[in-house]
């Protein structure tokens, strides 16, 4: 977290220290893949979530926030939602279920054994 932190009665807000070259590693990815719901042995077709979703930046409205034991926290200036995972987790969780569906239905029609042509009788 970079910037100076603002003190608002006894929490702190922080300024996000966005940094567009970090490189997260192996085990950050997949631990943030479970996180999301995403198996990374069974779906490994998944994974380009994790690695997209690890690196997010906080939506603008969004701060993190330190609370008086220093656990970090998200809050929303513009709606006053707070929350202790990032703003955009729960937004990758919605996206592994949706590319699960698509990937699932994609598999079915693959499957799908192609229909006989009516041979003519001569």
């Amino acid at each position: 977290m970079a910037g100076r932190p603002i003190r608002i009665g006894d929490q702190l807000v922080l300024e996000e220290d966005y940094d567009e070259t970090y490189i997260p590693s192996e085990q950050e990815i997949l631990e943030f893949a479970r996180e999301i719901g995403i198996d990374p042995i069974k779906e490994p077709e998944l994974m380009w979530l994790a690695r997209e979703g690890i690196v997010a930046p906080l939506p603008m409205e969004w701060k993190p926030c330190q609370d008086i034991t220093g656990d970090i926290y998200y809050f929303n200036f513009a709606n006053g939602q707070s929350m202790w995972d990032h703003p955009c987790d729960e937004h990758y969780r919605n996206l592994v279920i949706q590319e699960r569906g698509k990937l699932s239905t994609g598999a079915l029609s693959e499957h799908q054994v192609p229909s006989r042509s009516k041979k003519k009788s001569i």
